[in-house]
């Protein structure tokens, strides 16, 4: 047992190195900066007195782990259990915000935390969407130069299906349609991991042309497959529609943020973009210190305007 749990630490700690060496320190540093002053001058304003909220926050760092990873399969053909191996994992996790926790005296917030984390790993993985035949009809009509999305709702239709049912049947609460499409919009990366071929780009018109009539036609999709939920937010919550328009602003500049990283690689990735990581910085950065997203965005849309020629050309 020792030295499977050995094992499976040096793995992980290779894998922490290798996204460090991929993300690049500077970013790695900038996040670290963006979480230290969000935990000494927000966090604790937000956790004062409420409890569930600070409960919440153990939920919104495990479960988008949990739901998304995909080294389940392997960890089912290991000598161990596999949900042993998982709770210590996101109990490890967890356990440097718990410490946070303790300096505010949140004992009751701390229990109920670990206690989730520890029914987490009892939920299945998204992988066993590949299990059913679920009717493709949605996919279907998604449009063909939506390529990327056809891909994402057939991969995720089950992890989409469960954050839009619950959103949806605790509309009622004014943090439930937030949360649950905040949680979606975190996973949009995936969607933009692979690069379509030269002849696809070629059909598109060139350089500002073809960026503004690829951000115009993912941000319709996205907003028209959410529309539903903007008018549950406005029907039950109508007096809190600044939170809406501040929803609607990180969704689009997440959605402009994954195009616009994913061209702006053109020329330097082969096949497959790793864009998880920057993406998160990214999020989480728009999230707590807005003016940040957005020089994001503009570094990251001169790139692409630089590749794009260069990637059709040659």
């Amino acid at each position: 047992m020792k030295s499977l749990v050995s094992k499976i630490l040096i793995f992980r700690l290779k894998q922490l190195w290798r996204l460090f060496k991929q993300v690049g320190f500077v970013r790695i540093i900038l996040l670290a900066l963006i979480i230290a002053g969000f935990l000494a001058f927000e966090l604790p304003d937000l956790i004062s007195g409420n409890h569930l909220l600070a409960v919440l926050i153990y939920t919104l760092i495990i479960l988008p782990i949990h739901l998304l990873r995909k080294d389940q399969g392997f960890l089912r053909k290991l000598d161990f259990s596999k949900e042993a191996i998982l709770e210590g994992e996101y109990h490890a996790l967890a356990l440097p915000y718990s410490l946070y926790l303790v300096y505010f005296q949140q004992w009751t917030a701390i229990f109920i935390g670990h206690l989730l984390i520890t029914i987490i790993p009892l939920l299945p993985s998204i992988k066993v969407e590949k299990r059913y035949r679920v009717n493709n009809q949605f996919v279907k009509w998604i449009p063909v130069n939506l390529f990327e999305w056809r891909s994402y709702f057939r991969q995720r239709k089950f992890f989409l299906f469960i954050c839009c049912v619950l959103a949806g049947l605790l509309s009622a609460y004014a943090i439930a349609i937030p949360i649950a499409l905040l949680i979606l919009v975190a996973s949009f990366s995936e969607a933009f991991t692979h690069i379509e071929s030269k002849e696809l780009v070629e059909s598109y018109p060139r350089n500002l042309n073809f960026l503004w009539s690829k951000l115009k036609d993912h941000s319709i999709f996205i907003h028209l497959l959410f529309l539903p939920f903007y008018a549950l937010f406005m029907l039950f919550h109508l007096e809190l529609w600044y939170i809406l328009v501040l929803l609607l602003i990180i969704i689009e500049c997440s959605i402009c943020f994954c195009l616009l990283f994913k061209y702006s690689w053109f020329g330097y990735a082969k096949s497959e973009i790793h864009n998880q990581i920057p993406f998160a910085i990214f999020f989480i950065s728009t999230i707590l210190f807005f003016p940040v997203g957005i020089a994001f965005l503009y570094f990251y849309w001169k790139k692409a305007i630089k590749a794009l020629p260069v990637y059709v050309k040659n």
